[in-house]
């Protein structure tokens, strides 16, 4: 019978539970990881739809506006959590996400942190009811994401 110290059971139990966690990681349902960011994506698109479609109004609801500036901000920030590795061209499942997002993790992190302060600043001028500024702002905001889509995203 093989008798193990305290230490080397807490030892044995921390390798363990290391193992079944990067078996959990290695696992990733990159179909649903794909589909749910898919949805995220689809949502800040009709978000930004809204918002261009509402400024072309002779008076803009900036109320509105805002509020789907908010929907944009408050999804910026996840944008780089969207993509794990393993759900990308290479898991099989269709995506139009290109392959330098793994192969360029540091750009492309960069790239989708450039949403965040611009959606912050369309929301802030869309609450400020600034519809000058507001209209500025969201070719700035749709730069930023014409920028990433560009290099990260297949057309």
């Amino acid at each position: 019978m093989i008798r193990l110290s305290r230490k080397s059971l807490s030892a044995l139990a921390l390798v363990a539970g290391l193992g079944l966690a990067g078996a959990a990681v290695a696992a990733v349902n990159a179909r649903a990881v794909i589909e749910s960011r898919e949805a995220n994506f689809k949502t800040m698109g009709r978000s930004m739809k809204a918002i261009t479609d509402g400024l072309k109004a002779d008076s803009p609801n900036m109320s509105a506006i805002a509020s789907n500036a908010a929907t944009i901000r408050g999804l910026a920030p996840k944008v780089s959590t969207w993509f794990p590795k393993g759900t990308g061209p290479e898991s099989g499942v269709k995506t139009d996400a290109r392959a330098e997002i793994w192969t360029d993790p540091a750009g492309f992190a960069a790239a989708a942190r450039r949403l965040e302060p611009e959606a912050a600043k369309l929301e802030a001028l869309a609450r400020a009811g600034d519809v000058a500024g507001a209209r500025a702002q969201v070719r700035a905001l749709g730069g930023t994401c014409g920028g990433c889509h560009d290099k990260f995203k297949v057309d």
